[in-house]
């Protein structure tokens, strides 16, 4: 049995979310991967049994039945695009497959890995696993503020960023713009196009949304 190691509420772990329910598959509905959810507050990922599984500590972890680990992101939505559902959300053809790739990246480590460092050195959290350093935290939001108008006219007249279909990058692009809310940058301040791609995106995958159901109550 696959296992996909996540924890709900991290950006990079709600790449894989996101991309399975774009397909509308359920990852706690599936046959053949067990979910398993780390507690991130209790330290879980720093356990013995994980460390040794995963030596980086970080979520998502994928692990397949002959034994191979896939424990970054985008290998591990590589691995499950190409596996489950019937169309890409990395791209149908080769061109559209680099466009999103390029679309993909500037969203990643323009906005999204920017927000992530400015809370890597801000939040108390963190101070146990990054030497904290608060000037980078004022730079690192700046940056990802200014890319956000690149993405404010890419989405002029468009729904989605490549194409008339949703991909990888819309899913990164709304990662970032909803991380953002914890270091007070508001997603729908951005400019019309952007506010409303988020609301459109934030409709479907939000945490709330994707959160693992409630086991149902039983009569006894």
């Amino acid at each position: 049995m696959k296992k996909l190691y996540i924890t709900r509420t991290a950006p990079n772990p709600r790449k894989a979310l996101i991309l399975l329910a774009s397909k509308g598959i359920d990852v706690d509905d599936m046959d053949d991967i067990d979910v398993i959810d780390i507690d991130f507050a209790a330290n879980e990922q720093m356990s013995e049994a994980f460390t040794q599984m995963n030596p980086m500590q970080t979520v998502p972890v994928l692990t397949l039945d002959d034994g191979t680990v896939l424990n970054d992101s985008q290998a591990v939505c590589e691995y499950l695009d190409r596996v489950y559902g019937e169309r890409s959300v990395m791209g149908n053809d080769v061109v559209q497959r680099a466009q999103v790739c390029s679309m993909r990246r500037i969203a990643e480590f323009e906005i999204l890995y920017n927000l992530m460092l400015a809370f890597q050195h801000s939040h108390p959290l963190k101070a146990q696993r990054v030497d904290q350093v608060p000037e980078f935290v004022a730079p690192s939001v700046a940056r990802a503020v200014k890319a956000l108008a690149y993405f404010e006219t890419s989405l002029e007249g468009h729904e989605y960023l490549v194409g008339d279909q949703l991909s990888f990058a819309d899913i990164v692009l709304y990662l970032g713009l909803d991380f953002g809310k914890a270091l007070k940058v508001d997603p729908k301040a951005h400019g019309a196009n952007l506010a409303r791609f988020y609301e459109k995106m934030h409709e479907r995958f939000s945490i709330k949304k994707l959160a693992k159901a409630e086991p149902k109550a039983t009569n006894e």
